[in-house]
């Protein structure tokens, strides 16, 4: 019995591998590109970061699982402002007279 779990854990790992591998292979461009983008647009930014994340499910009770393995790139852009604002105009040296 040991042996058929590790030929299932085997054959599980072998998949995911070659599934990850090819769908970094297919959206490398993309991926590189966007942070590439998200760069230009980022001035705090101090180098472009090419992120990827990968998601693996399998049916983990199945004599035959399904394997599937999901790959997720994004690129955060943000933006900020500020303002201060003075509702009765201190700063401006205006007195209220009486």
């Amino acid at each position: 019995m040991n042996n058929d779990n590790d030929t299932k854990q085997t054959a599980i790992i072998n998949a995911a591998t070659e599934q990850f591998r090819a769908l970094l292979e297919t959206n490398f461009r993309s991926i590189a590109k966007a942070a590439q983008d998200g760069f230009i647009e980022d001035e705090d930014a101090t180098e472009p970061k090419a992120k990827a994340a990968f998601t693996v499910e399998w049916d983990s009770l199945a004599q035959a699982p399904k394997v599937g393995v999901k790959i997720a790139w994004s690129v955060r852009f943000k933006d900020e402002s500020e303002t201060e604002i003075d509702p009765l105009q201190s700063k401006l040296g205006l007195e209220v007279q009486p």
